[in-house]
């Protein structure tokens, strides 16, 4: 009997050292099925955090009548208290780019937002901006502006286009001089060109597209947007192709640039999506 009761005693004693050897696990029983419930507390909150990144970008609208105009904007915020060094580029946006006060004047009077002589006075009834996301990752952000002028001639209309490219770690602008090497000019140009000649020679809607020449390059080289394939360059109206023509962005992959490109830029995250 005192061997029975000493064999007891043991199972019992290996029985609670095989629970407590895994006191940070429990074993239910419900509906027939074992269910395992951690109580390791660090382990819980590390699996209940939201491991989703926080979308750091929102739109803000404008809209406004003013006598006959109407302003209807769509534009991006990017959220300064995710990260305070943003405030540049809101700042950008509403005190340079969209100039409100100045926009309506601007769109009222002026006699030349439109390049076809044959709307050279036609009224303006509305300007709309909008935007679209290029790439966006933790250190870069490339977003294209697109303002569009509505006339009181039913079929026209005229664009204006804005690529903005920011260090979301630095709060500072990317620039042509950012991403391609000095004197690289000539040779981009000669690849827009050839990318011109190509579509005018293959697409009927670029057939009366003319020169893409050096001092529009001049003006137009710092409008651009990029992903992780190509760069993109964009054009107001009557810069390159007539307005009918609807054509305003030339698009060359990154991959034939990249003798050009600087390569501290192309190694990292600016062009990946």
């Amino acid at each position: 009997m005192k061997k029975l009761i000493y064999i007891y005693l043991v199972v019992i004693l290996v029985s609670c050292n095989s629970v407590s050897n895994n006191s940070s696990l429990g074993v239910i029983e419900q509906d027939s099925n074992r269910v395992q419930i951690s109580h390791d507390k660090s382990k819980y909150w590390l699996a209940s955090q939201n491991t989703q990144p926080v979308d750091f970008i929102s739109t803000q609208k404008f809209y406004k009548q003013e006598n006959t105009l109407v302003l209807d904007y769509k534009y991006p915020h990017l959220s300064e208290e995710y990260n305070p060094v943003f405030s540049s580029f809101n700042s950008y946006i509403e005190k340079t780019y969209l100039k409100t006060d100045k926009s309506i004047e601007q769109v009222l009077h002026n006699k030349d937002l439109s390049c076809d002589p044959l709307f050279k006075n036609a009224e303006r009834k509305r300007r709309n901006i909008d935007y679209k996301i290029y790439t966006k990752n933790n250190q870069f952000l490339s977003i294209l502006l697109y303002k569009t002028n509505y006339y009181d001639e039913e079929h026209h209309n005229s664009f204006m286009f804005r690529g903005l490219n920011y260090n979301l770690k630095t709060g500072t602008f990317v620039t042509y001089q950012d991403i391609f090497e000095s004197n690289s000019d000539t040779f981009l140009l000669f690849k827009l060109n050839q990318e011109l000649q190509a579509r005018i020679g293959g697409q009927d809607s670029f057939k009366d597209c003319w020169e893409f020449t050096k001092d529009k390059f001049e003006v137009s080289k710092n409008n651009f947007v990029i992903n992780s394939e190509y760069i993109k360059f964009y054009f107001d109206d009557c810069t390159v192709c007539p307005t009918y023509s609807g054509n305003y962005f030339l698009e060359i992959p990154l991959e034939e640039l990249s003798s050009i490109l600087k390569k501290s830029k192309s190694e990292v995250s600016y062009f990946k999506s």
